[in-house]
C-alpha cells in the first residue's frame, strides 16, 4: 500500500486537453496539443511527449516539444485570494489552472486516410480520485487520452496538406458556481470556413502502446450506475448534475453555436468531452475532442452581470444573440452590460471585458489584418481582463461581411450556400474565489446573394447544315452576381447533357451552335443555365428545355402517310 501511494502521488493529474493541426504553407502540418492542469498538484507535467499516430501505414508518433506553459486561472478582485498557479499545491484554490502548449516540428502526412480516419491520441497514466460523473475506482484509477481524427475527402492525398482542423478560441471555464445558472462556450472556429456541428462525446482511458483505436468508444470510462433503478446517474449526453442531482437543471448543448447552458444545486467535480466535427460541402473532414474537468463549488450568491441581446428574432420577436446577413452586409450592434452585485468585502463588484472569435482582427481592432479571411471584425473598445468597464458602456461590434466569408473551392466544384461564424463576448464580474460570467454568443450566419436566374428561352431555328440557332430573353442581375450563360446540349429529353459553350454577356440573346449539332438528321435538345453567385461557380436550374423541330414521316400502309413533328412551345 505504502508503494502505490508513493507512485499514484507523483502522477500528474491532468484536467483535459485538446490536439488540433494547421496546415502550412508550405503544404506540411503543424500539430498542437494543449494539456490543462490543476496547480494544486505541484508535481509538473512529464516530458517528452508524443502523439500517437492510429491507422497510418508508416507513422505512428509524433514528438511534441513544450512551447511555453500559461496561468489561465480567473482573475478577480486582487484584494482578496485569487486563483493562482505561482504556488503549485495544496494552497493553490480552486480553480488555479496551467495551460501547456505543445507544438509539433512541420511534418508531411503522405497517402489518404482510411474512412476510419488517422486517429491521433494523447494517454496519460492517472486521472484524479475525485471525479462525481464516472465510474472511479481509487485504488485502480483510471488513464486519460486526448482524441482527434483526420477523415479522407474526395479521395485527396493530404501531402501537400489542404485542411487545417477547428480551434477552440476560448479558453476552457473549470468552475462553475452551485445555484448560479451558468453559460461558456469553448467556441470552435474553422479557418478553411468548413461547417461545424458540436456534441457531448466519452471520456477514454489510457490507451496503451500496443492497442489499436477503434471508433467504437475505445476504452470509454463507464458512468456510475444507479443500484435502485440499474440506470446510469450520468450519460454521454448528460454529463453534468441534472434532476437527480437535487433539482438541477441538466445541461443543454447547442450544436450549432456550441453554447452550453445548465443551473446546478449540486457540487462536485465533472469531466466533460465536446466532439466538434467539421463538415466540407457535407462531408465529414475531421473531429477534434476537448476535454475539460469541471469543479462546482459553493462559492456563496453572486449573480453574474447582465447584457441586452441585441438582435431582434424576425419570428418570434424576442432578444436574441443571432443574425443571418447576406454577404455583402456591414453588421454594427452595441453589447451593453452591468452588474449590481457587492463582493464579500461590501464594496461594489466591477466588471471587465475579453472576446474571442476567429474572425477577429489584431488586438480587436484592425478590419484588415489578424483574421484568416479578412475583412475582420472589431470591437470598441478592445476588450481587456484588467481595464474596468463602467455599467451601461457599450461595446460596439463591426463587421463587413463579403463573398470571401463563405466557402468556395471551383476545384472541388464546392459552394456553400451559407457560412456560420461565433464571437463570443464575455462579462465578467470580480467576485471571488469564482467569478461570474455572462457570456453573449453571437451568432452570424453569412448567406450567399440570390443567384442569378437562367433566362428564359424562345427559338430554335435549323440551320440548313443542321446548325442551330438559339435565341433566349436575357437574365436580370440586380445583385451584380453574374458569370457567365451556359448552353447544354443533348440528344434525347433525359440526356446526358453536355456544355457546348459558355457565354459573359448578360445582355447576349442568341448564339449559334456550329460544333457538328446535326439537327437535320433528328431533334436536338437544349437547355441555357446562367451561372453567377460568390464565386461565379454555381448554376441556377433552367428555366425550361428546347427541342428542335424534326419532321417523322411514315409510311402507314393502304396509301397512307403519317407525318409528325413536335409542338411549338408556349410561349
Amino acid at each position: 500500500m505504502l508503494m502505490m501511494f508513493s507512485i499514484s502521488s507523483k502522477a500528474t493529474h491532468l484536467m483535459g486537453g485538446e490536439i488540433t493541426w494547421a496546415c502550412q504553407g508550405n503544404g506540411k502540418y503543424i500539430f498542437t496539443l494543449k494539456l490543462y492542469k490543476d496547480c494544486r498538484d505541484a508535481f509538473p507535467v512529464i516530458t517528452p511527449i508524443s502523439i500517437r499516430v492510429h491507422n497510418h501505414p508508416t507513422l505512428s508518433s509524433i514528438p511534441m516539444i513544450l512551447l511555453d506553459s500559461f496561468d489561465i486561472s480567473p482573475i478577480c478582485n486582487p484584494f482578496l485570494p485569487n486563483p493562482s498557479c505561482a504556488i503549485p499545491g495544496p494552497l493553490a484554490l480552486a480553480g488555479s489552472i496551467q495551460e501547456h502548449v505543445f507544438y509539433s516540428a512541420p511534418i508531411t502526412l503522405s497517402g489518404i486516410p482510411p474512412p476510419q480516419g488517422w486517429v491521433f491520441t494523447y494517454s496519460n497514466c492517472c486521472r484524479n480520485a475525485a471525479i462525481s460523473n464516472l465510474n472511479i475506482d481509487a485504488t485502480n484509477l483510471p488513464g486519460f487520452t486526448l482524441r482527434a481524427i483526420m477523415y479522407p475527402h474526395n479521395g485527396m492525398n493530404e501531402s501537400p496538406c489542404f485542411d487545417s482542423a477547428p480551434v477552440f478560441m476560448e479558453r476552457p471555464s473549470a468552475v462553475i458556481c452551485e445555484g448560479n445558472s451558468f453559460t461558456y462556450n469553448h467556441n470552435a472556429f474553422d479557418p478553411d470556413k468548413d461547417s461545424l456541428a458540436y456534441a457531448f462525446a466519452n471520456p477514454l482511458d489510457t490507451i496503451a502502446n500496443n492497442e489499436t483505436f477503434s471508433s467504437t468508444n475505445p476504452a470509454a470510462i463507464p458512468y456510475p450506475i444507479n443500484p435502485t433503478t440499474g440506470l446510469p446517474v450520468y450519460t454521454v449526453n448528460s454529463p453534468l448534475p441534472g434532476p437527480l442531482q437535487n433539482n438541477s437543471v441538466p445541461a443543454t448543448l447547442n450544436s450549432v453555436t456550441g453554447e452550453i447552458s445548465l443551473q446546478p444545486f449540486y457540487t462536485g467535480s465533472f469531466v466533460t468531452v465536446v466532439k466538434v466535427s467539421s463538415y466540407r460541402c457535407g462531408q465529414l473532414i475531421s473531429e477534434v475532442f476537448r476535454e475539460i474537468q469541471v469543479v462546482i463549488t459553493n462559492c456563496g450568491v453572486n449573480n453574474p452581470p447582465t447584457v441586452s441581446a441585441p438582435f431582434t428574432d424576425p419570428i418570434s420577436g424576442a432578444p436574441t444573440y443571432a443574425i443571418t446577413v447576406e454577404a455583402g452586409q456591414t453588421i454594427n450592434f452595441d453589447l451593453i452590460g452591468s452588474e449590481s452585485g457587492f463582493l464579500p468585502t461590501g464594496f461594489p463588484q466591477t466588471m471587465s471585458v475579453t472576446a474571442s472569435g476567429g474572425q477577429f482582427g489584431t488586438g480587436f481592432t484592425d478590419p484588415l489584418s489578424g483574421c484568416p479571411n479578412p475583412p475582420c471584425a472589431t470591437l470598441d473598445p478592445a476588450p481587456n481582463p484588467t481595464v474596468i468597464l463602467n455599467n451601461g458602456q457599450p461595446i460596439t461590434f463591426n463587421w463587413e461581411t463579403t463573398c470571401d466569408h463563405l466557402y468556395i473551392n471551383i476545384d472541388e466544384g464546392c459552394y456553400a450556400p451559407q457560412t456560420t461564424y461565433t464571437f463570443v463576448i464575455t462579462f465578467q464580474d470580480d467576485f471571488c474565489p469564482a467569478p461570474q460570467f455572462k457570456r453573449a454568443t453571437i451568432t452570424v450566419v453569412v448567406t450567399a446573394p440570390p443567384l442569378t436566374p437562367s433566362p428564359s428561352s424562345r427559338c430554335l431555328e435549323v440551320l440548313p447544315a443542321g446548325d442551330v440557332k438559339l435565341s433566349w430573353i436575357p437574365s436580370t442581375d440586380p445583385q451584380s452576381v453574374f458569370n457567365s450563360y451556359h448552353i447544354f446540349r443533348a440528344n434525347s429529353i433525359n440526356g446526358p447533357y453536355t456544355v457546348v459553350d459558355s457565354l459573359f454577356n448578360i445582355n447576349q440573346s442568341t448564339y449559334t451552335d456550329l460544333t457538328g449539332a446535326g439537327a437535320n438528321s433528328g431533334s436536338v435538345f437544349y437547355m441555357i443555365r446562367a451561372r453567377s453567385g460568390c464565386g461565379g461557380i454555381v448554376l441556377a436550374p433552367a428555366v425550361d428545355t428546347l427541342q428542335t423541330l424534326y419532321v417523322n414521316v411514315t409510311d402507314a400502309g393502304s396509301g397512307q402517310i403519317d407525318i409528325a413533328w413536335n409542338a411549338l412551345s408556349n410561349p
